[in-house]
């Protein structure tokens, strides 16, 4: 009896660790798995992560690679795109439903707005944030896992700019870039609308970046953005409203900025001067014995 029992023990001993060593190497891919289901869900296009690392025994998490897709019918490059993100966290925390964050950091983004034909791809997003605000996430397949971060922070952000056949789009003034230096938010999942202090899940998460990223951008972009695009981010932002008890705070350098403003002014008369010439000789060249007298 002795001997059965013990060998019961021992194997129950050795289940634990089996258990332990496949959760050990099997959590970056739970992680994983959980960014790409919320940020698909949350945003209606496919979301994917290169990789995911969390340190089980340091208490970091890093994550490399994220990417966006384009709605359909936009262009092949990423709605966005996300080099590296990092944070410090306990493990005794992540045991917990709402895990707290000091803070999180995501660096290195870039943006890709595109209008064309009348639809844009923002708008596309936008639209599908709006089933987060009755704050269901149902149809994904989180693990229910709740964040508080006190300090949100999303530096060298890069937005750029696509205006495809629409007002005012003559030549290189299709494109436009807005640097964002950096971007804060205080307090993600305590305040704010819908989550009144119990945390966000990792689709609100999701929801709030993009939303922090939009915003600032039309907040830094008014002189540079052409007047349609600022409209409909300003209009489609405001339906939502999760940002504004959030503190956030918008970090750009006001010299490039304004030199991108007055870049863009000073090429769209250089252009109208073209087009008006362009136009001139058009029509001089259709009344007869003009072009003969010219030459």
């Amino acid at each position: 009896m002795i001997k059965k029992l013990l060998a019961l023990v021992f194997l129950l001993i050795g289940l634990c660790i089996v258990a332990v060593v496949v959760a050990f190497y099997s959590i970056d891919a739970i992680a994983k798995r959980a960014i790409e289901s919320g940020g698909t869900y949350a945003l209606g296009v496919p979301t994917t992560v290169k990789s995911a690392n969390v340190g089980i025994m340091t208490g970091t998490f890093g994550m490399s690679g994220l990417n966006v897709a384009n709605p359909p019918g936009f262009g092949s490059s990423p709605f966005l795109s996300l080099g590296d993100a990092g944070v410090a966290v306990t493990l005794s925390s992540l045991r917990e439903p709402v895990v707290t964050l000091p803070r999180l950091s995501l660096d290195n983004l870039s943006v890709s707005l595109e209008k064309k034909r009348g639809s844009a791809n923002y708008n596309v997003i936008l639209d599908n944030l709006k089933k987060l605000n009755s704050g269901s996430t149902s149809k994904s397949s989180g693990d229910g896992k709740k964040f508080i971060i006190r300090e949100l922070s999303l530096r060298n952000i890069n937005v750029g700019v696509d205006l495809i056949g629409g007002p005012g789009a003559i030549g290189d003034l299709t494109k436009i870039k807005i640097p964002i230096s950096e971007i804060k938010l205080e307090n993600v999942g305590q305040t704010g609308t819908g989550v009144g202090g119990s945390g966000v899940t990792m689709e609100q998460l999701t929801s709030i970046v993009v939303q922090a990223v939009l915003a600032a951008a039309a907040e830094k972009g008014g002189g540079i953005l052409p007047a349609e695009i600022l409209g409909d981010l300003q209009g489609g932002l405001a339906n939502l409203g999760q940002l504004d008890k959030l503190g956030m705070k918008v970090l750009a350098d006001p010299k490039v900025l304004e030199q991108l403003g007055a870049g863009k002014a000073t090429e769209a008369i250089e252009q109208g001067k073209k087009a008006v010439d362009d136009a001139a000789k058009k029509v001089t060249d259709l009344i007869p014995g003009m072009k003969k007298e010219k030459k």
